[in-house]
């Protein structure tokens, strides 16, 4: 996972991990959907708690990663030492041609976490701090961003949160050009059990964009959730292993104004380090994702998919993802 994923709000050390397949790397359009994109995260730490992100994690990771990742993806972490990072990355999406990409760096300083990430279209700095509070974890982060295509000049958000077991709280607050108001409420009353309440405040309009309620069980094996959208819109996933080597896994999204969407798919682990899925939409698209470890730091992903009802002159993709470590 990229240091510089700013979905994933959390600047305590990580220890070193086999490296996953690459979440896909937000080009300047997807950065402006906002609300309603799949947030994947990444796995939960023994000593910290899940987001509300991880409501429905185990669905999403079978029917929805690998399944965005453009027409080609390569990205390099080096780490220089335990405290600083090196980040490089690069994309095409939605096409061959739709280059973007950049490189940043990541330092630890103590408590402290300093980041800047240079980009085809723009510049982000952050700098973190974390310290203990009643016996509980707070974290903060100020980042700015420049867009040179938004002529609206550097944007600034404060990143706050705490966490104490079995409660997490999250908000962004914008400081300097930023609309939105967000943040999320999350409370784990058992182990397997995730309660949640979600939120988006338009501040210029002055009123909500967003409302969820979440609820999710995962014991492992077995995962289910259920989110209610703005009290109307109504959103639920299933995942279920078979077995050591084998899962499925369902997503219907019900929404008032919108055709009812759904996706069924499978996965299979064939080996140690591979793994392929498979996804149905409602649309009639389907896709097949392959994903392999091939050692400790090199991971790779090829997707592709076709519309069944006219597989020749159809909508095709097809794209390949190369994450690496030194």
């Amino acid at each position: 996972m990229s240091v510089f994923n700013k979905k994933r709000f959390i600047i305590r050390r990580k220890r070193k991990e086999l490296p996953a397949p690459p979440p896909e790397e937000q080009t300047p359009k997807d950065r402006a959907k906002d609300l309603y994109e799949e947030i994947i995260p990444g796995p939960v730490l023994p000593d910290e708690m899940p987001t509300y992100f991880h409501i429905g994690v185990l669905a999403k990771e079978c029917l929805v990663s690998g399944y965005k990742i453009g027409a080609w993806h390569f990205d390099c972490t080096t780490d220089l030492g335990d405290n600083l990072a090196l980040y490089s990355f690069g994309t095409g999406k939605p096409e061959f041609k739709n280059v973007f990409g950049g490189v940043g760096a990541r330092e630890h300083l103590g408590n402290l976490s300093l980041t800047q990430v240079w980009m085809t279209d723009g510049l982000v700095g952050m700098a973190g701090l974390e310290n203990e509070l009643f016996g509980g974890t707070i974290n903060t982060l100020l980042r700015a961003a420049y867009d040179q295509h938004d002529r609206s000049g550097v944007k600034v958000e404060l990143h706050s949160g705490y966490e104490v077991a079995p409660f997490r709280f999250h908000m962004i607050i914008p400081i300097l050009r930023e609309p939105k108001l967000m943040g999320y409420l999350l409370l784990r009353p058992f182990k397997q059990y995730l309660l949640a309440y979600r939120a988006v405040y338009d501040i210029e309009n002055k009123g909500f964009d967003k409302h969820a309620i979440g609820l999710g069980f995962n014991n492992g094996s077995t995962e289910w959730s259920l989110k209610l959208e703005n009290f109307e819109d109504l959103r639920g996933s299933v995942f279920q292993r078979l077995g050591d080597r084998f899962a499925i896994a369902a997503k219907v999204n019900c929404y008032k104004s919108e055709e009812k969407q759904y996706a069924i798919g499978a996965q299979a682990r064939l080996f140690e380090n591979v793994i392929i899925k498979a996804k149905y939409r409602h649309d009639g698209f389907f896709s097949m994702v392959y994903q392999q470890t091939l050692n400790d730091n090199i991971a790779i992903m090829y997707h592709f998919g076709f519309a069944i009802n006219d597989p020749f002159k159809g909508d095709h993709k097809f794209g390949l993802s190369w994450s690496m470590r030194a």
